[in-house]
């Protein structure tokens, strides 16, 4: 598997980590007036699922975030996420929440999962915009969506999105879940979409077609790829 060229960011690795925490954000954007340091949104919302060398779940993290820059939570983003002013307002501020995410991971060695590079870079951003130390939060992150954008015939479409990837693959947003845009329910998806990545097995869904006429293309099967044999 290649690495994804954002610096910090490495490939997945399923055998020399004793966890994979798959970690993701929901962000509200900042006031220009209140911007600090590049600051342009606040976490509002954590989710994460915790996998065994096999891919089992081993455990979920859920914490709305109290913001300090933006005040309540702007409609577009309360009717993506159903996140209200309420949750953020009654909830731990972000250093508060990430040393309860790093205490929740434990001291196993951890790889962090996330769709994309950008919850990587939300985090530092405002870890150093708020002088929070991330020193005890796990260092090695991969990018999943790296990954299945390389395996999907995607032509100049760009890069996947994580409900495309889903779809594509027969996981679906449902109960057991939770609605898209929830912290946790995409955590839980691109959890599922790890364990194919563990497993080496992936299905295409007749569902994939859909998303092929919406793209305005056919795509081809997509390539396997199997990553290295976990230790037992």
């Amino acid at each position: 598997m290649s690495a994804e060229k954002t610096p910090g960011i490495s490939a997945i690795d399923t055998t020399n980590f004793a966890r994979q925490i798959v970690l993701d954000f929901e962000f509200a954007p900042v006031p220009k007036q209140r911007q600090r340091r590049g600051l342009r949104n606040e976490i509002i919302e954590v989710g994460a699922v915790k996998l065994d060398y096999h891919g089992n779940v081993m455990g979920e993290f859920s914490q709305f975030v109290q913001t300090e820059y933006t005040e309540g939570v702007a409609y577009p983003v309360r009717e993506l996420t159903g996140i209200s002013a309420v949750d953020t307002a009654m909830a731990g501020p972000l250093y508060v929440v990430i040393k309860r995410l790093s205490d929740w991971i434990g001291r196993y060695s951890a790889q962090v999962v996330c769709w994309s590079g950008a919850d990587r870079r939300q985090l530092l951003t405002e870890c150093q915009a708020k002088h929070i130390d991330p020193a005890a939060f796990p260092t090695d992150w991969a990018d999943l969506q790296t990954f299945y954008t390389s395996i999907m015939d995607v032509g100049s479409h760009g890069c996947v999105s994580l409900s495309d990837a889903a779809t594509w693959f027969g996981i679906e947003f449902d109960e057991s879940t939770g609605h898209a845009h929830s912290a946790l329910a995409d955590a839980r998806v691109t959890a599922k979409l790890l364990k194919q990545v563990m497993d080496g097995d992936y299905r295409v869904s007749p569902r994939a077609q859909e998303i092929r006429q919406r793209w305005g293309g056919w795509a081809s099967e997509p390539r396997r790829a199997f990553p290295r044999s976990a230790p037992s």
